[in-house]
C-alpha cells in the first residue's frame, strides 16, 4: 500500500516538473499561450490512476519476497513506457483530452528518474537492515548435496539477503555432523519437525532431487501447522513445467510437452533484435576495438584476435572471436593445466591462469576480450543472449539432458553469466540454461542485458 500510494506522488510530481521543464525552460519553442497548471491538474487524477492501473497489471505490486533490483527497474521502465504510450494515444483519440505531447514527452523521463530512484532507495535500505540483522528469516536446506552447499554458500556470504542458515538436513549417514561452508548438518530428514519447531523456522529450501516426492509432500504438510514457506531448487522435470498442457485420453489425464519457445516468429524476433543491437554495438565500440587490438598487438607477441572453434546451434562448429588475452600457443600449454582445473564437470576454469597475459587480465576483469564476438552475432553465428558456446572437448562427455543447450544459438551473456560466471559448477549452469531456453521471451533477454551490465561492472566472478 504504501508503495502504491508513493508511486501516485511521484506520478503527480513528475507531471508537474514536466509542466515546467516544458514551459518554463524550453522558453526557444514556447507557444504563444501558456496554459495554466491548474488546466494539468484537472486531469492529472485520471492520468494517474491509469499509470497505477498499468503498473498494477504488468506486476510491478505483486508481493514478491526477493526480486532483483534490476529486474524491477526492467519492469517499471516497461510500465512507464507503456504508460506514456497510452497517454499519446488519448491525445490522438480525445480531442478534448488536452496535453501537451512535450509535457507527456518529458513526464517519461521524469518518472523514471523519480520512480527508479525512489525504489533503489527503499531496496538500499532494507539490504541495509538485513545485513544487521533485521528481518532475516531462520531457515534448513534439505540436501547437503553440491546444490545444497553452493546455495548455501551463496546466502552466507551476503548477509543482505536476509537469511540466518541453521543447517543442513541429509539423510546421508556419512554427512551428519559434517560442516559445509560453516553450516552443520544437524541430522536426517526425519528431524524437520523438531528442528522447524525448536528454532522457529520460517523457510526450507529443498535442495536435492533424491528425495522421494512422498516424502515432500509429508514434510510440507506436517510443517505448515508451523507457517513454515517452501522453497524448491527445480529438477529437469519442474523446468519444462511452462511447457506442459493438461490434455485428456479416454478420462485419463496426460501431460502434454509442447515445443520449445524459440522457434518460428520468435526465432525471426530474437534474430532481428541480434542483427539490429549487434550493428549498432560495432559501430559504437568501433574505437575501442582499434584502442585494444592495438594494446594487444603492442604488449605481447601474437595475433590480436583469438578464433576458437565453438560449438553452436544444433552443434555446429563455428569459430568464435576474441581479443587474446593469452599468451601466444596458450592451447599447447592445456593438457599440463587441465588436472588443475577449479570448476567440476566438463569445463575448465582457473583463477590464476598462467597462460593470461596483464592485459588479458584487465580485458577479462572488464569483458574487454568478449566485444569482437558481435561479429558472431551479426553474421548468424551467436545470440546476444543464450547458453555459453561449449569447446568440442567438452560436448564428446555430454549426457543427453545436456545437449538441450545445443538447441539454440549461443549467447555473449546468459543466465549463467549473471547468475555466477565462473563459480558456477557445469551441472548448475546446465540447469539455468534450460531455464532459459524454456522461459525465453525477449523481454527476459532484456533483464538479462541490464544484469549483464551490473555483473561486468562488479566483476562478479570473471576470470
Amino acid at each position: 500500500m504504501l508503495k502504491f500510494i508513493s508511486d501516485a506522488i511521484l506520478i503527480l510530481f513528475s507531471f508537474v516538473l514536466a509542466y515546467f521543464v516544458r514551459f518554463k525552460v524550453l522558453l526557444f519553442i514556447s507557444p504563444d499561450t501558456v496554459p495554466l497548471l491548474e488546466k494539468y491538474f484537472s486531469v492529472l487524477v485520471f492520468v494517474t490512476l491509469i499509470w497505477l492501473a498499468i503498473f498494477k497489471l504488468i506486476g510491478l505490486y505483486e508481493d514478491k519476497k526477493y526480486v532483483a533490483l534490476i529486474d524491477e527497474l526492467a519492469t517499471l521502465f516497461m510500465g512507464v513506457t507503456i504508460s506514456t504510450l497510452v497517454i499519446f494515444a488519448s491525445l490522438f483519440m480525445y480531442r478534448e483530452f488536452w496535453v501537451s505531447r512535450l509535457v507527456v514527452a518529458n513526464v517519461w523521463w521524469i518518472a523514471l528518474l523519480l520512480l527508479g530512484f525512489s525504489r533503489a532507495g527503499v531496496y538500499v535500505i532494507k539490504r541495509q537492515l538485513r545485513s544487521r540483522g533485521w528481518a532475516v528469516k531462520n531457515a534448513v536446506i534439505l540436501g547437503a548435496g553440491e546444490m545444497g552447499q553452493l546455495l548455501a554458500f551463496k546466502l552466507t556470504q551476503d548477509k543482505t539477503l536476509g537469511y540466518n542458515l541453521l543447517g543442513f538436513l541429509d539423510d546421508d549417514g556419512q554427512k551428519i555432523g559434517k560442516s559445509y561452508h560453516g553450516i552443520t548438518v544437524l541430522g536426517n530428514l526425519s528431524m524437520i519437525s523438531q528442528v522447524a519447531r525448536d528454532n522457529e523456522i520460517k523457510e526450507i529450501i529443498i535442495a536435492s532431487s533424491r528425495i522421494p516426492i512422498e516424502n515432500i509432500l509429508d514434510i510440507i504438510t506436517e510443517c505448515e501447522r508451523y507457517g513454515v514457506e517452501f522453497k524448491l531448487v527445480p529438477g529437469i522435470l519442474e523446468l519444462i513445467a511452462s511447457r506442459l498442457d493438461v490434455d485428456e485420453v479416454g478420462g485419463v489425464p496426460l501431460l502434454t510437452v509442447s515445443e520449445i519457445r524459440l522457434k518460428g516468429f520468435n526465432a525471426a524476433a530474437k534474430r532481428a533484435t541480434d542483427i539490429v543491437f549487434s550493428g549498432a554495438g560495432i559501430i559504437a565500440l568501433s574505437p575501442f576495438f582499434l584502442l585494444f587490438a592495438a594494446l594487444v598487438k603492442l604488449t605481447s607477441p601474437g595475433p590480436v584476435f583469438f578464433g576458437q572453434e565453438r560449438v553452436g546451434l544444433d552443434g555446429k562448429i563455428f569459430k568464435m572471436f576474441k581479443f587474446r588475452s593469452m599468451v601466444q600457443d596458450a592451447e599447447k600449454l592445456f593438457p599440463d593445466l587441465e588436472p588443475l582445473s577449479e570448476t567440476e564437470g566438463h569445463l575448465f576454469k582457473m583463477k590464476d591462469d598462467p597462460r593470461v597475459t596483464p592485459l588479458g587480465k584487465f580485458m577479462r576483469r572488464w569483458s574487454v576480450d568478449e566485444y569482437p564476438q558481435l561479429f558472431n552475432v551479426f553474421l548468424g553465428q551467436m545470440s546476444l543472449v543464450g547458453p555459453r558456446p561449449p569447446l568440442p572437448r567438452e560436448t564428446k562427455n555430454y549426457s543427453e539432458w545436456h545437449k538441450k543447450r545445443l538447441r539454440v544459438r549461443p549467447g555473449i551473456t546468459g543466465l549463467w553469466q549473471v547468475s555466477g560466471r565462473s563459480l558456477l559448477p557445469f551441472e548448475d549452469m546446465v540447469r539455468l540454461d534450460i531455464y532459459y531456453i524454456e522461459n525465453w521471451s525477449l523481454w527476459l533477454d532484456f533483464k538479462i542485458l541490464l544484469r549483464t551490465v551490473l555483473v561486468v561492472f562488479l566483476g562478479s566472478g570473471a576470470y
